[in-house]
């Protein structure tokens, strides 16, 4: 409905070109409110145009329509404002380097043009990422008309280039983005207007205080405080996930909870908390509203890749092995050429990560046109006890990953040690979806594709009384440590390099 009403109301005077609707209120009393921004003064009979255009778009129930056009205009001082402020949440690495003096607007045939001037280092970091291009999409949101981001290099920083580096760098400073959904025809049942917009529940974990989500109501249940007054868990589905919202009863909530029921959509706003480790939702404000039709969650954005490591960094890999030397020097079969493969092989304190399994060790080689050129490799404190058997099974105990990283300070190395590559793995659900579970908390979002190298085996190679990793590699005079992770990836690395060779291709 909005955008029809736009594109019409843009049409039919050359100075609403840059016309933008911010926000639409509709009230259960049949009161809509529609509220424009623009860059040119409006005269009346414009205004009296709009309403009548407006008019005619929604349903006859709104039967009391206002609408509100302020003139904004996108001048030096605000936008610089603006930028300064949103760096500061959706860039945070480079945000203490650029502030509002460093900022300069100009017009350009009728496009915002701003400059961001800042050193080598922060310049860098703006031409690696897509920081130019979120600013001026976010500008073009907050005021009218089109935005085009410019940079100019101040050149080397007066400060200390390494720390300046190890800001940009830093995983710790890029926030993780949350996802919002869209409704329509929000009515109000109790408490303040709520916008239509609301917070994926997936990814309540990402926020607290003051919240909105939006979904189905698939439970009701009525409980009872310790002095006995009632109050009620709603429970709300919107597809990425449930929350339960707690509301507290007063006598205008009590007549209204029989509006209620299982299958009504719904959209609520109050104080999320944490409580022993879950969500804690208080509702303050609800309303109805209809859930997009055929809604279809966005992935999550990945946290970028870092441009330098900063912890665990690759090491030459060198091959001692003489038969391997040998096969080494073979022709590259042409499947390999300009790919490049991280094999790699993890070890953890058990196989079920939803319980509460952590990774204990980490061990990938990377394969380039063919060569397996260097190593990543790194215990990690799973911050949990090891159990006597994995330890038996592994070789790792407490004692030797008490002063290792945890896997949160890891994750940013192996992430850019993958870039680009296919993921090699034996039995690949078990590591790679393990990597992938225990990385989400961190914001790093791998969709590499993976090979299985127990799948290509299986293909490759028949008649194998199994094809465990120890077998295969044995069939090929592979050896190698057993359970542990850079000593069963190297091997993985050997293993796949004589199944293309038979195979002649890649699975």
């Amino acid at each position: 409905m909005s955008n029809n009403i736009l594109t019409g109301l843009r049409s039919f005077a050359p100075n609403l070109e840059n016309l933008k609707l911010k926000n639409i209120t509709l009230k259960k009393d049949g009161t809509a409110k529609f509220d424009f921004i623009c860059d040119k003064a409006i005269e009346l009979d414009q205004k009296r145009e709009i309403e009548k255009r407006v008019r005619s778009a929604i349903p006859n129930y709104f039967c009391n329509l206002k609408v509100e056009i302020t003139k904004i205009v996108a001048d030096r001082e605000l936008v610089a404002r603006e930028i300064v402020n949103y760096l500061s949440v959706g860039h945070m690495s480079v945000a203490h380097s650029v502030s509002e003096n460093s900022v300069s607007v100009e017009n350009v045939n009728g496009v915002t043009v701003f400059t961001l001037s800042v050193d080598s280092d922060v310049f860098g970091y703006f031409n690696d990422t897509n920081a130019c291009e979120d600013l001026a999409n976010h500008l073009s949101e907050c005021f009218c008309g089109k935005f085009k981001g410019k940079l100019q290099d101040l050149g080397k920083s007066k400060y200390d280039a390494s720390i300046l580096k190890e800001k940009v760098n830093s995983a710790e400073y890029e926030t993780i983005k949350c996802r919002y959904l869209t409704v329509s025809d929000v009515v109000k049942i109790w408490g303040d207007d709520i916008e239509g917009r609301a917070t994926y529940i997936h990814d309540a974990e990402l926020i607290s205080g003051i919240a909105t989500f939006a979904g189905v109501i698939t439970a009701i249940n009525q409980k009872f405080t310790k002095s006995g007054k009632p109050f009620y868990i709603f429970e709300i589905d919107d597809t990425t996930g449930k929350i339960s919202g707690k509301i507290f009863m007063t006598k205008e909530k009590e007549k209204k909870m029989e509006k209620f029921n299982v299958g009504t959509q719904i959209i609520a706003r109050g104080e999320l908390s944490s409580f022993n480790g879950m969500p804690s939702f208080k509702i303050d404000d609800i309303a109805y509203c209809i859930f997009p039709d055929n809604f279809k969650p966005i992935e999550r954005e990945s946290k970028s890749v870092p441009s330098a490591y900063s912890l665990i960094k690759p090491e030459p890999l060198i091959e001692t092995t003489q038969s391997f030397l040998f096969s080494q020097e073979r022709e590259i079969d042409e499947c390999l050429l300009g790919k490049t493969f991280v094999v790699l092989d993890i070890e953890t304190t058990g196989v079920h990560y939803l319980d509460g399994d952590k990774i204990t060790e980490i061990g990938a080689v990377r394969i380039k046109n063919g060569k397996i050129v260097d190593k990543f490799q790194t215990l990690i404190n799973p911050e949990v006890k090891i159990s006597a058997q994995i330890t038996e099974l592994t070789g790792i105990d407490d004692e030797m990953v008490k002063d290792a990283p945890t896997f949160d300070k890891v994750i940013p190395d192996l992430f850019k040690y993958v870039d680009g590559a296919y993921i090699v793995a034996h039995n690949i659900e078990f590591d790679y979806k393990f990597i992938k579970y225990m990385s989400k908390d961190s914001g790093y979002i791998f969709k590499n594709e993976g090979i299985d190298t127990l799948a290509f085996a299986r293909d490759t190679v028949k008649g194998l009384k199994n094809y465990k990793l120890n077998t295969v590699c044995g069939h090929f005079g592979i050896e190698f440590l057993h359970h542990r992770a850079l000593s069963d990836a190297h091997a993985t690395a050997k293993m796949f390099l004589e199944l293309v060779a038979i195979k002649k291709s890649l699975p």
